[in-house]
């Protein structure tokens, strides 16, 4: 349990600390765009400041002036390489145009005037290409001068840091998540290894044995959870087939021993055509029993497997019952029973019609098997909050607290019941055709005798 916890707060930190590094990281990203954006825009702006001082020292000065104050009168055409070393040493590349004519400068500008400063590439044949400042304006009607300023030495020393700065902190951050995820790693192999000694476990004794869980919402967690209830399904399949078989063995048992020595008399009693007679009845019948075991198994893996969901229709549910209800009242009437019908009428739902009838006489027939010789039996349908409810019950001897929360196994006949006829389906016939329904049986408790209480969702519900 505490390691459980310990790893569910492990990952909580590392969710945490993977949203605040990403957080941090576009932080430093973003302010060191921003440095940058911020450099680059004081470098534009001294850029412009030093347009309007060559404008001006030419406008109060002459050309002569402005060629002496940028030593441009020594060296009056810079081709590639010269142009190169000078943007290099001096950091400022000039080109003066007469017309356009180039009078002296660099070779490398354009000649077309660009009124305002913008950033252009400059290919270096001594470096990588730069980014640089560059314009090309007119200082009269004859001249024109341009100018190309690279990155200053300040952005790129900046850039650098902050790229070392970003790097750093990207590998020392990344330290404590890499020993975060080799932790959690560490524990899920942990915890797939104790999983796996539970099922070995589980494989020695699987009605019993189980993976213990908790409740923290992870993976491996939610993947025990649906181990456990695999195995709790295969447990009580499990049990379910044993419950079977010894149900089949018990209720084959009898008719089959009874066929057996019917055979045997018929033998002896080869000369005597009337009990030759009397023995084939009497083998005839019990292997009606059997075969009619056999059809209930059938029937009720039928239903189970949902097949017959595809024959759903619209059904009045209040005419189906109450035609039935009807058919059997003679019935009730010669063994000494009265039963009591109360049907509302125009009750609607999705359902099978074959199903519902089996529904009714299963119960209708269990009612008729155990109750007493002047039983009141009870058949209601009415609509109800969570659906239509409907009732079949009696005042007779009831059904035992201890065997009440089994009359729905499949082959379970309570004690009172295993001196007559059947094979113990009935019932799980009944459950099992609501299933398909999508409804609900219940045995209600503290009732005289027994009362079953079904509910079936309306045809607006479905």
């Amino acid at each position: 349990m505490t390691h459980m916890k310990n790893y569910h707060w492990v990952g909580k930190v590392l969710k945490i600390t993977l949203t605040a590094w990403v957080l941090v990281c576009s932080m430093l990203i973003a302010i060191s765009y921003l440095l940058l954006q911020q450099i680059k825009t004081q470098q534009t702006d001294e850029f412009i400041e030093m347009q309007s001082e060559v404008t001006h020292l030419y406008n109060e000065d002459g050309l002569n002036a402005l060629l002496d104050e940028y030593e441009l009168s020594h060296r009056p055409i810079w081709h590639k390489h010269e142009s190169d070393e000078r943007l290099d040493e001096e950091g400022l590349l000039f080109s003066l145009y007469d017309k356009n004519t180039l009078l002296l400068g660099s070779t490398e500008l354009t000649i077309t005037p660009v009124d305002e400063a913008i950033w252009q590439k400059y290919d270096s044949t001594l470096d990588e290409p730069i980014s640089a400042l560059y314009i090309h304006f007119t200082l009269d009607e004859r001249y024109s001068l341009a100018i190309l300023q690279p990155l200053t030495h300040h952005y790129i020393d900046t850039r650098n840091t902050l790229i070392s700065i970003n790097i750093w902190f990207t590998a020392l951050s990344w330290l404590p998540i890499l020993f975060i995820i080799f932790s959690i790693t560490q524990q899920y192999a942990v915890r797939i290894v104790r999983i796996k000694n539970a099922l070995s476990k589980v494989a020695e004794s699987p009605d019993s044995e189980r993976i213990d869980c908790d409740n923290t919402p992870d993976e491996l967690n939610a993947l025990v959870i649906s181990l456990n209830a695999m195995l709790d399904d295969i447990s009580d399949l499990h049990t379910t087939m044993k419950t079977m078989s010894v149900g089949i063995a018990h209720d084959l048992k009898t008719p089959l021993t009874r066929v057996a020595n019917r055979l045997q008399c018929m033998q002896q009693d080869i000369t005597n055509p009337d009990m030759l007679e009397t023995h084939l009845d009497k083998a005839s019948s019990d292997l009606h029993t059997v075969i009619a075991t056999f059809n209930n198994l059938v029937r009720l893996n039928a239903i189970e497997s949902g097949k017959h969901k595809n024959g759903f229709v619209e059904l009045n549910l209040s005419s189906t019952i109450l035609d039935l209800a009807q058919s059997y009242e003679p019935v009730f009437i010669d063994t000494g029973r009265n039963l009591e019908i109360s049907i509302v009428d125009d009750v609607f739902c999705l359902a099978d019609e074959d199903l519902i009838n089996q529904l009714v006489c299963n119960l209708l027939e269990n009612a008729l098997e155990y109750s007493s010789q002047d039983a009141q039996v009870w058949i209601r349908l009415q609509n109800h909050i969570d659906g239509a409810l409907l009732q079949v019950g009696d005042n007779g001897p009831g059904i035992s607290v201890q065997d009440r929360s089994h009359v729905f196994d499949k082959f379970y006949r309570a004690d009172i019941s295993r001196s007559k006829p059947g094979n113990g389906l009935g019932l799980s016939i009944v459950k099992a055709i609501c299933k398909v329904h999508r409804g609900e049986i219940q045995l209600l408790e503290h009732q005289k005798g027994a009362v079953f209480n079904i509910e079936l969702p309306l045809l607006s519900q479905q």
